[in-house]
């Protein structure tokens, strides 16, 4: 074996023997899919019932509320109207523990089309409340302003305009739903942002570490600087890769069974993604939205290729970098003044990935997913997305991301190899730039 391969072994066998490692692979997977579950059964349980007292200076409003309720039972309204003002209600709404809300209809709510409703309380409703009360009010409303001005609900329906609009590609006859596949992309996007910056300081610790107990003086005396630095970066990503795919594995399996035992609804998806469908000319209707998509409309061998491609040459690239900065320093204290600027590009690329959704194919979305420091994520939320010219796009990405690895690894060995004999020195960035032009 190689001098490489054995540096490669030893980082590898190392670390996925410690107890750590064992206890976060097997941990990791429990709490995200406890997380996603619990924030599940939460989002499913039912919300407590509001009670608000309506304050109508119209005299009108008020009794449509009452048959514009969806649940009868989640919400309850309590009519002040002809019997106080308005400031003795909001007395009545401060001393009293049965009332949750307090809502003002002003006298020209009706009359004038842009007037203002005032919502009062005591304790926040939560968002979902809020918009349900503010429809269930609404609605009453243009009852109301119907009945105002003697207006036939019926001749008003006929008015009423209320077209949907399903926008499809003409080449794949396929509905847009960029916003869920983004979705997807942004996952695989936020994954490698995290295991490339978790593994990249792993690097640079574990370079550190070596430095300050002097190991590393014996190290070289038996390997070159570049050969043990490509070591310690392949290794510690085949300890990555090693963990991801167990936590994939892991993952996969306790949804399964969590969505079979305590959340059987949630497998119909799959069922009606095979059952539901009917082809009509070039076209696939389905009655599930999202099973279309997860399990027709998405190119999972594309998704997971060119996910293993962008996390290793994404690690590798800013894996050889953060090597550079542990050997250049003495202390892990002594990196933030290279850290900060190294790690800003990945920060960039995820509020990048998140603003492009609405607009997948500009300019700013092609040039942060050619740009190697930024493309392992944004590429591919774009990817996800789909639409023509990908694929020249996705090689020259890929290309240049080749070949960007390949330069910052030559000039991380350069200050690799100077570097890591260097105690006692604060290096600066000048000084970085002595040690690459340094010729053996």
């Amino acid at each position: 074996m190689s001098k490489v391969g054995l540096i490669i072994a030893r980082e590898y066998s190392s670390r996925v023997k410690k107890k750590s490692f064992i206890l976060m692979t097997i941990l990791g997977p429990i709490l995200m899919v406890g997380f996603i579950f619990g924030a599940l059964y939460l989002g499913q349980q039912d919300e407590e019932k509001i009670k608000i007292l309506v304050h109508d200076d119209t005299f009108a409003i008020t009794q449509f509320i009452n048959y514009e309720k969806e649940n009868p039972n989640q919400l309850t309204v309590y009519d002040t109207s002809g019997k106080k003002n308005y400031d003795d209600a909001i007395l009545d709404f401060k001393k009293s523990e049965n009332y949750d809300l307090l809502v003002y209809l002003p006298e020209n709510i009706i009359k004038t089309k842009n007037s203002t409703g005032i919502i009062q309380y005591k304790k926040p409703p939560t968002a979902k409340s809020l918009t349900y009360i503010t429809n269930v009010i609404n609605k009453a409303i243009e009852k109301s302003t119907l009945q105002f001005y003697n207006i036939p609900k019926e001749d008003y329906d006929k008015l009423k305009s209320n077209v949907q609009f399903r926008t499809i590609d003409i080449k794949t006859a396929e509905e847009n739903n960029n916003m869920a596949k983004s979705a997807i992309g942004l996952l695989f996007g936020v994954i490698i942002y995290l295991f490339i910056f978790m593994y990249g300081v792993q690097v640079m610790k574990a370079v550190i570490e070596e430095k300050s107990n002097r190991i590393i003086e014996v190290l070289v005396s038996a390997v070159k600087p570049f050969e043990l630095m490509m070591g310690k970066i392949i290794g510690i990503m085949l300890v990555g890769l090693t963990q991801f795919t167990i936590w994939v594995a892991l993952c996969s399996l306790s949804i399964t069974i969590l969505s079979v035992v305590a959340f059987p609804d949630m497998m119909e998806a799959a069922n009606q993604a095979e059952m539901m469908q009917s082809n009509i000319g070039n076209e696939v209707t389905m009655d599930n939205e999202f099973a279309d998509i997860v399990f027709r409309q998405i190119n999972w061998p594309l998704m997971i290729g060119l996910f293993l491609f962008y996390f290793v040459g994404g690690y590798l690239l800013y894996g050889s970098l953060m090597a550079a900065i542990g050997s250049a320093v003495d202390s892990e204290t002594d990196t933030q003044q290279f850290m900060i600027p190294l790690s800003a590009p990945l920060a960039f690329a995820y509020i990048i990935a998140i603003n492009i959704i609405g607009n997948p194919h500009g300019s700013t979305a092609f040039w942060c997913s050619e740009i190697p420091f930024t493309s392992p994520v944004v590429m591919l939320v774009r990817v996800a997305i789909g639409g023509e010219g990908m694929v020249w796009q996705v090689l020259l990405s890929m290309f240049l991301l080749i070949i960007t690895f390949i330069t910052t690894t030559w000039i991380a060995s350069k200050i690799y190899r100077v570097g890591i004999l260097m105690y006692g020195k604060k290096a600066s960035y000048k000084e970085l730039l002595k040690w690459i032009r340094f010729k053996d």
